[in-house]
């Protein structure tokens, strides 16, 4: 059963950043080492499924009931807990990196469909979860940040999942980088190796992120501090995601109130569940 978890905000929720008036303690933003071990791991085959993500491209991605072992035997309480209660999302807790969203799927596809140069570019996957954008785009031979809120579902789901797609390991070190925690602090987090260096991106993809309004400008923040002045952003999810309260028009509405971005309905779905792929560009400077 599919089951949101967020609280209740009767308040303004519309631009306060301060994570202790919400009554919910976030976790903090870290960079994720990936270890020799883990590089060397070797995995069955009944650990991994074959996926096609759009025809002409698949991934090798961890079965569920892997990942699911390997976070029992780790005791990573959060992610049981949600298991437990079947739900994909507990706030502050877990945010549902366990899942391949329907959105995902969506903004591989327009990335193939409309030959989006990712060849050697600097590339955010935020929110990445399983990270099959961020794959496709590593096997394009880009430089692939991946980051999502629980480090229980960077260690278990997306490191195992890099490490099945790329045959060189050794390079991972040097092309991937792994982070988690919250938005805000990731925003705030230097995330090279050189303190006086900020890494801007290419290009930053994020998918499915959108559903809870209180964490939007927290989210935009990440776009306007990380995109570099010529770079692009892609954002995939829902129009609307009912009974939760977030959808696309309210974060585009954010993004055009401090009128930094030019934004672009990249694509539309057709049937099911509205979807929608935005587009968006820094505005040219006077």
């Amino acid at each position: 059963m599919f089951k949101f978890g967020f609280f209740e905000d009767k308040g303004d929720k519309t631009k306060d950043l301060d994570t202790k008036k919400s009554g919910i303690d976030w976790i903090a933003a870290a960079k994720v080492e990936i270890s020799a071990l883990e590089i060397a791991k070797e995995y069955e085959p009944n650990d991994y499924m074959e996926n096609i993500i759009f025809p002409g491209c698949k991934l090798k991605l961890l079965r569920t009931e892997t990942a699911l072992n390997d976070l029992k035997k780790e005791n990573y309480a959060s992610i049981i807990e949600a298991e437990s209660q079947h739900s994909d999302l507990i706030p502050a807790k877990y945010e549902g990196g366990l899942k391949i969203w329907e959105c995902s799927y969506d903004l591989a596809h327009y990335l193939f469909e409309n030959n989006v140069d990712l060849q050697n570019k600097c590339i955010l996957d935020l929110g990445c979860g399983t990270g099959i954008v961020g794959l496709i785009a590593l096997l394009k031979n880009s430089i692939v940040h991946f980051q999502d809120y629980n480090v229980e579902v960077i260690k278990t789901v997306t490191i195992p999942n890099v490490l099945l797609n790329i045959d060189d390991r050794k390079s991972i070190v040097k092309r991937c980088q792994f982070f988690c925690g919250d938005w805000e602090s990731f925003t705030k987090l230097n995330n090279s190796d050189n303190e006086t260096e900020l890494i801007k991106y290419d290009i930053i993809f994020t998918s499915e992120t959108i559903y809870n309004p209180d964490n939007h400008r927290k989210l935009y923040e990440v776009f306007k501090r990380k995109l570099k002045q010529e770079g692009v952003g892609f954002i995939a999810a829902k129009t609307y995601y009912f009974g939760v309260g977030g959808g696309m028009r309210q974060f585009q509405n954010l993004i055009e109130e401090d009128d930094i971005f030019n934004i672009e309905i990249a694509w539309r779905s057709k049937e099911g569940v509205q979807r929608e792929i935005l587009k968006i560009t820094r505005k040219q400077q006077p």
